[in-house]
C-alpha cells in the first residue's frame, strides 16, 4: 500500500511585496468594498460585479468574480482576525466548492500582514491549509494577479 503524505511546505503559499503606500492605504484597499471592486481578480479582464463584506470578527465576506467567457466564480469566507492597519486573516474557500480550476479546496486560511517601512509598505500574503501542491500553485498564478492590480491601484 502506498501512502501519499501532503507536507506543510506543499499546503503553504507564501507572496512578499512592497508597494509604494502606507499600510493604513493598503489595509482600507483589502477591506473596503468599492476598492476591491477595483483591484481584486486574478487580471483587468475579470469584473468584480459583488463584494459584500461583514467586517468584524466573525463575519463574512463574498466576493463574486466573472471571467471575460461568462463563467462566474464566487470567493467566501469568514473575518477571524481584524488588527487594523497591521494584519487581517480570514477563511477562504469557493461558493459552490471549486475555485476557477475547477478543483474542490475546502476552506483555507489567508492571513495579510503589513510593515510600514518609510514611505513604503512591506505585505506578505499566506496562504495556508491547500490540499496538494497542485492547488497552492494554481491559486499563486491568481494571487500574483491580484497583487499586481492592487499595487496598481495604490
Amino acid at each position: 500500500m502506498t501512502t501519499n503524505t501532503v507536507t506543510n511546505e506543499q499546503t503553504v503559499l507564501r507572496i512578499t511585496r512592497t508597494f509604494r503606500a502606507s499600510k493604513e492605504n493598503i489595509f482600507q484597499a483589502w477591506t473596503t468594498p468599492n476598492a476591491l471592486k477595483q483591484w481584486f481578480g486574478p487580471s483587468a479582464e475579470f469584473s468584480i460585479p459583488v463584494v459584500e463584506l461583514d467586517l468584524r470578527v466573525g463575519g463574512r465576506y463574498r466576493i463574486q468574480m466573472i471571467e471575460p467567457s461568462g463563467q462566474t466564480h464566487t470567493a467566501v469566507g469568514e473575518y477571524r482576525e481584524i488588527a487594523r492597519p497591521e494584519k487581517l486573516v480570514f477563511t477562504f474557500s469557493w461558493e459552490g466548492g471549486a475555485g476557477c480550476e475547477g478543483t474542490p479546496i475546502g476552506e483555507t486560511l489567508v492571513t495579510v500582514e503589513l510593515r510600514q517601512k518609510g514611505n513604503e509598505t512591506e505585505m506578505t500574503l499566506t496562504h495556508d491549509l491547500f490540499p496538494d501542491a497542485q492547488t497552492r500553485d494554481n491559486h499563486y498564478e491568481g494571487w500574483t494577479g491580484c497583487l499586481e492590480r492592487l499595487g496598481q491601484f495604490v
